[in-house]
């Protein structure tokens, strides 16, 4: 796969998480609109000592390394459903899309559902 196709991959991926995750938290009309791209990811990482400990643990886990911005949407909107409360079986079932194509990307036999449910634990224990 060329730098250029993984590129579209992880912004369709980063794209399909972010609606994901916002589409079942609550907004009001004073919310601004989501920004966030792929494209406007920085080479120097922005991630806190809790980002950089949820990404290492997916790195640890066998998932490739997402960009920060995908870090921080996922860590977030993760630890946003659970403080309110959404159970978990909502939650796993909305990172399907970002686990599918972690899955298909990673070399570590890793199914969907064992990595959504990474990224739900890692951002428990190191996130949220």
């Amino acid at each position: 796969m060329t730098a250029g196709g993984r590129g579209r991959l992880i912004g369709c991926g980063l794209a399909l998480t972010t609606f994901a995750l916002t589409a079942c938290s609550e907004a009001t009309a004073s919310d601004p609109p989501p920004t966030a791209s792929a494209a406007s990811t920085t080479a120097a990482s922005h991630l806190d000592a809790r980002g950089l400990r949820y990404k290492e643990s997916l790195v640890a886990a066998g998932i490739p390394a997402p960009p920060d911005d995908t870090v921080l949407a996922l860590a977030n909107g993760i630890c946003g459903q659970l403080s309110e409360g959404t159970d978990e079986a909502t939650i796993l079932a909305h990172l399907v899309p970002m686990a599918q194509f972690a899955s298909a990307t990673s070399d570590s036999g890793l199914t969907t559902e064992q990595v959504a449910q990474v990224y739900l634990d890692a951002a428990e224990a190191n996130y949220c």
